[in-house]
């Protein structure tokens, strides 16, 4: 089933969808991603994933549903969720569905689903509560909502270099043009305060990158996607930076990787809210 995107035309994704993109996003899973609502997602539920990208997490949450469980995941691009689809055939999951949708209005009954779940969505969008007060509608009585959300201001990284320094102001400069927020975090319980939904649970994980492997992961990637991704493109389109400034970002990163005590950290925030 494909629905239109109304609702959602004005948005602007600050990632997109460059292979770099999705490649990086394909490699989250639920233990991780979910980790801290897992334990209340039991069969039979039905879940709604919100903004599911190339659906690695929602393909896990289906397998983390059986036998009776299942789940619907919606994006607003076709192309990831062509992509999320050829796994679930591959794994043969007769319990998962995709469905480019957006998530304003999804058009689905109210009271359809048992639980909602999103990842590093809400921080793109331009009104974060209309998109929770959405979920909350089609949720029945007593179900959850579970949001993951980055706080991009509290990090830490080492060495200091004025290169990455810049990265980070292009980054939340970007974000905020397009209408989103990459301090998301520490808005979450807010959010879903004004969305009415209640008995909010909140707990902070972080993503640690001190290991070699993970050190050549975070900023390769992102020494690709500082030149190749729709940030790139949006940050020279709105006369944030030159293409000259981000190919310095971009060695930045790669050098970065190779620096003695290299380390980065940063949080997240996770919110588990319940509608009456």
């Amino acid at each position: 089933m494909t629905r239109p995107i109304s609702g959602s035309n004005s948005e602007k994704y600050t990632h997109g969808h460059h292979e770099s993109v999705v490649a990086a996003h394909a490699v989250r899973r639920a233990s991780e991603a979910a980790a801290f609502v897992l334990p209340q997602l039991k069969s039979p539920m039905r879940l709604l994933d919100f903004g599911c990208g190339p659906g690695t997490i929602t393909n896990d949450l289906a397998e983390h549903l059986l036998p009776d469980g299942s789940v619907v995941g919606i994006d607003s691009s076709e192309v990831v969720i062509e992509q999320a689809r050829s796994p679930a055939v591959q794994k043969k999951l007769a319990n998962v569905e995709f469905e480019v949708n957006s998530i304003y209005e999804t058009g689905y009954e109210p009271a359809s689903f048992d639980a909602a779940y999103a990842h590093q969505v809400l921080q793109h969008l331009s009104e974060p509560v209309a998109a929770l007060s959405e979920v909350k509608r089609v949720l029945k009585p007593g179900g959850i909502c579970a949001v993951r959300e980055v706080d991009w201001g509290v990090s830490a990284i080492w060495p200091n270099d004025e290169r990455l320094s810049k990265f980070f102001d292009v980054y939340n400069r970007v974000a905020e043009r397009n209408g989103g927020d990459a301090f998301a975090g520490r808005r979450l319980k807010q959010w879903f305060t004004e969305a009415g939904f209640g008995d909010l649970v909140v707990t902070t994980s972080t993503w640690t990158f001190a290991e070699e492997s993970g050190l050549e992961w975070w900023g390769e990637q992102w020494a690709e996607r500082i030149l190749q991704s729709d940030l790139a493109k949006r940050a020279v389109e709105y006369g944030i930076a030159t293409e000259s400034d981000l190919q310095e970002i971009s060695q930045g990163w790669l050098d970065w990787v190779q620096a003695e005590g290299a380390f980065f950290a940063f949080m997240q925030v996770e919110v588990v809210g319940t509608k009456a």
